[in-house]
């Protein structure tokens, strides 16, 4: 697992140090669908956040919730 995680650092670190810019050109048919995709991604995270928030609330609570064996000090 080391090695692998070292390898996988290597190679991160020799694809960020070698890299050549780039010259590209975004037409607005390119731009829209990248705004596009962005707007769907925070719509979508927002509705399984939505849809979740009682089971994650539930959880939360239930960690700080006092046992029924236990006193307060």
């Amino acid at each position: 697992m080391r090695k692998a995680i070292t390898s996988l650092l290597l190679m991160i670190i020799c694809s960020l140090t070698l890299m050549r810019p780039a010259f590209a050109y975004l037409d607005p048919g390119t731009a829209s669908m990248l705004l596009q995709g962005i707007i769907g991604g925070i719509a979508a995270a927002g509705a399984v956040i939505s849809l979740n928030y009682q089971r994650f609330k539930y959880a939360v609570l239930s960690m700080f919730r006092k046992k029924d064996g236990e006193e307060k000090k």
